[in-house]
This record gives structure tokens, sequence and C-alpha cells, in this order.
């Protein structure tokens, strides 16, 4: 019997329904699917190389397109889905989700999951101390977690090394708007200042998890405790907006604006690979076709707990009323969530850079002058040479 090996990452998001479809799929067709699982971390940072010779299917994050289009080690979607098709996947894209996947003129993943940075907020817990409700910038985030700092339930931001340099990225651009880190260019050196020196002083007012946590294990104690009430910055989780997926409920909304106006957001969301090396290529590209086709978007895929990347999900009335209106409340930054660099040096970029911010915010011999020079030097290293970063 022939077997289809997938690797997806390790959360009812990302694994379910992958095997409620494959599920579906394979039944009579004597093929057998198995998907894998990595956290969370890997799935952000494991090199490419370790999963395309093992799985015929991949979730990828998309700053790994330009490896996957310079290695050889993923097909191309254009040469196994027809024109149409991807026609009504780059017409449907959620934000700029497809686009994030496209390289060289050419496509490297579906683009079957679709998340930026949002806020999220414990609306139980936070209106009796904030009447106001969540604050809409940056200067109002500031002033809630000082003053919910003693509080038993406060402000907080996943602040792990990847989502300590995401989040700079966000509070930059949402001080500088869209220009804050020009493609090709350094990042802009007075917001680069500002946002470094803001997230300083905002790390003492927040939650002690915000140090060590993802946005999976900040949504996981918001939604099964009272400690946190409100999260000004995580990727977006629909899960925790569906009643009845943990203890308590979150609700998602836009994120803060800076001063610039922007809503800084970094794009997240998740593409499906086919690797070049599979030895059932045709089955597997089916599967994946299946997988990304809008009515099981709309359907099976997320009812089995996905937050699906087509547009048709998004726009729909049904989907959104069973997960508390979470694409309706998003749709402004995603449309507006930034794209990290995709050339291949970024994977080492994104160690090197989160561990030196991670280090500057709780290290107070790091002067931010100092660091934005380390963090202009990795980029120079890591994604200037040879060319422009995109």
């Amino acid at each position: 019997m022939q077997v289809i090996h997938g690797m997806a990452w390790d959360h009812p998001r990302g694994r379910a329904p992958l095997e409620a479809v494959s599920a579906c799929w394979s039944a009579g067709r004597g093929i057998q699917v198995h998907w894998d699982a990595r956290p969370l971390k890997d799935f952000e940072d494991q090199p490419l190389e370790e999963l395309a010779g093992a799985y015929d299917l991949v979730l990828i994050d998309y700053p790994f397109a330009g490896t996957a289009a310079g290695s050889g080690l993923i097909a191309a979607v254009d040469d196994w889905v027809d024109p149409a098709y991807l026609a009504d996947q780059a017409a449907h894209s959620a934000g700029p989700s497809f686009a994030s996947y496209s390289w060289a003129g050419k496509q490297w993943a579906l683009a079957i999951d679709a998340a930026c940075q949002v806020a999220a907020v414990r609306d139980d817990l936070l209106r009796p101390m904030c009447a106001d409700g969540p604050p809409a910038d940056w200067a109002g985030v500031e002033r809630l977690a000082h003053q919910l700092r003693d509080a038993r339930s406060r402000v907080a931001v996943p602040l792990n090394p990847n989502h300590a340099y995401c989040a700079f990225l966000s509070v930059g651009l949402a001080h500088a708007g869209p220009g804050f880190w020009p493609r090709g260019g350094p990042v802009a050196e007075a917001a680069g200042l500002e946002a470094l020196g803001f997230l300083r002083e905002l790390v003492d007012a927040l939650h002690p998890l915000s140090r060590s946590a993802d946005p999976i294990a900040i949504a996981d104690r918001m939604a099964g405790s009272d400690e946190i009430a409100y999260v000004p910055l995580m990727f977006g989780y629909s899960n925790y907006a569906r009643p009845g997926f943990r203890e308590r409920t979150l609700r998602f909304l836009d994120a803060p604006q800076g001063r610039s106006g922007h809503i800084g957001s970094v794009l997240g969301g998740v593409g499906l690979a086919l690797s070049a090396a599979s030895a059932v290529a045709a089955e597997a590209a089916d599967l994946a076709r299946t997988i990304a086709a809008p009515e099981t978007q709309c359907g099976l895929y997320f009812d089995a707990g996905g937050q699906p990347g087509h547009g048709a999900a998004w726009a729909s009335p049904e989907v959104n009323e069973r997960i508390g209106g979470f694409f309706d409340a998003i749709g402004q930054t995603m449309r507006q969530a930034f794209m990290r660099p995709r050339v291949p040096g970024h994977r080492q970029f994104q160690v090197e850079a989160g561990e030196l911010i991670h280090r500057f915010l709780w290290a107070p011999d790091l002067h931010p002058a100092e660091c934005l020079s380390r963090f202009e030097r990795l980029a120079e290293q890591r994604l200037y040479t040879g060319g422009t970063h995109a």
C-alpha cells in the first residue's frame, strides 16, 4: 500500500485539519496518509534540507520561499496545479499570504493557513478594569500595561527570541509606517531606536511569562487562567475564539496603531509544499490540491479546527459566526501585514536577530544604538549579500 508522509506542526490548528481532510481523501483509494508534527520553534527554524528528503508534503513558513526556489528541494506549485486553480488561489488570498510563497516567478507552496500578529482580549477580565476597552494604539498599550502591573490580570506579549524579533518589526512599522524596513536597505534608524526603547520599557510591566513564551503558551495561559487580560501583539489563533476549545474564549482584534497611523504586524501563516524527491508525487499533489481548495477550506478543514488561508473562508459569514467574528475583526491588520525577508539567509538571521533583541530587552548593559547596529550587521551578513532582501 502506498503511503504519503507529511510533516505538520504540533498544534490542533496545524495537525487536526490535515488529518481530517486526509482521512476523507484517502478513503477507498488504497493510500495511507501519515502526518508527523514538529514544535512551533522547529516550524519557524528547522532547515528545509532536513525535511524534504523524508516527507512528501511539508508545511513551511514563507521565509523559506527563497530556499525552496534555489535548492531544488521543493517542486514548484506551478508544475502540479493548473493555471485556473492557481489564479483562484491568488485572487482569494488572505492579505499577502499567497504572494509570500512566490519567488523567482513561481509559487512554492499553497497558502492553506493565514495569520498575522493581532491583539487578543479577555473581555470579562479587562472590562471591569478598563471601561474604555482595549487600547487602539501603542501609547494606550503602555498606559494599560503599567496600570495593570500589580493587578491579578495583566498585559502580556509573547517575547521569546523569535517573537521578540517580530515584535520589534511590528512596533517599528507602527511608528514609521511601511517604510520602516525597505527591501535591500537598513531599518529606519530613528524608528528602530524608538521601537527598541519602547519595548524595553514595556517589558517591565508585562506578565513574567512574556519573557519565554510563544503565542501558543500565552494563549493557553490566557484561556486557562485569569492571569492575562490583554495581549496587544501575538500571532492570531482562531481556535481560541471557538467556544469549547479551551476553558475560556478569547476575542481577537486589530493590532495597535503607532504614531504613523499604520498597524504594525508581521505576516504569519502556513504553506503546503511538495517535496521534489517524493516517490508518490502525483498522489501527494492531489491531496494538497484538495486541502487548499475553497470548498475544503470553508468546510472540513475549518470544521476540524483549521485556520484557512483561502479568502472564501475569511469572507464567509457562517465561518466568522463560529469563531467570534475572528476574520472580520482582524481584516485590516491582515491586509497591512509585513512580510519578513525570504532570502535563504533569513533562517539563521531570524535566530540570531531574535536572540540579540531578546537579550537587549532584559539586559540593561546593551544600549539601543548598539543593539540596532548589531542587528544591521547581521542583516548585511545574512540578508543583503548578493542582492537585496525580499
